[in-house]
Order: C-alpha cells, then structure tokens, then sequence
C-alpha cells in the first residue's frame, strides 16, 4: 500500500484507529490510535510502502467525541499487487 487518505467529513470531531492485521502471527497493531480529527481535517499517508502478506487486512476504526451522531469518516488507499512465481 503506497498511498492511505483518511479525512473527517461529519460535523462532529472524531477519533480514528488505524489497524493492520497480521494474519501470519494472527495480531492486529495499531498504525494510529486514538487520533482526534476535527470537520475536514485528514490524514495521508504517502512515501512509504506498507507490505500486506495473504490474509493480512488494514481496518479504519471511528468514535465520536463530540455530540451525537454517528461519524462520517471516509478512506481510500493506493495499492500495487506484485505476482511472484512458485519457486521465484
């Protein structure tokens, strides 16, 4: 993954959690926890690669914390899968 966007689009501040499960020693870790953003704040993530193995997965994870109503987080990632051959 070379690219991860996360943005707040609710009117309401939210804390964001960002996960990467590892299905190899089957352990979530947090990339981001607990992160405050408010109405149109972001996150992006770019310049580096996060390196997904099978049955790994990344899960954005949102709680408001201010006032009522249900967070309006968005996300979108880059990705770039690479084939390597049996024995290669």
């Amino acid at each position: 993954m070379s690219l991860l966007y996360i943005t707040n689009a609710s009117s309401n501040a939210s804390d964001i959690n960002v996960v990467w499960y590892r299905a190899a020693d089957s352990t979530s870790y947090f990339i981001i926890g607990g992160k405050n953003l408010s109405q149109g704040e972001f996150i992006k993530f770019d310049g580096s690669f996060i390196v997904l193995e099978a049955g790994d997965y990344i899960t954005i994870e949102t709680t408001n914390t201010a006032g009522s109503g249900v967070p309006d987080t968005d996300a979108f990632c880059t990705v770039e899968e690479f084939f390597v051959p049996v024995g290669g």
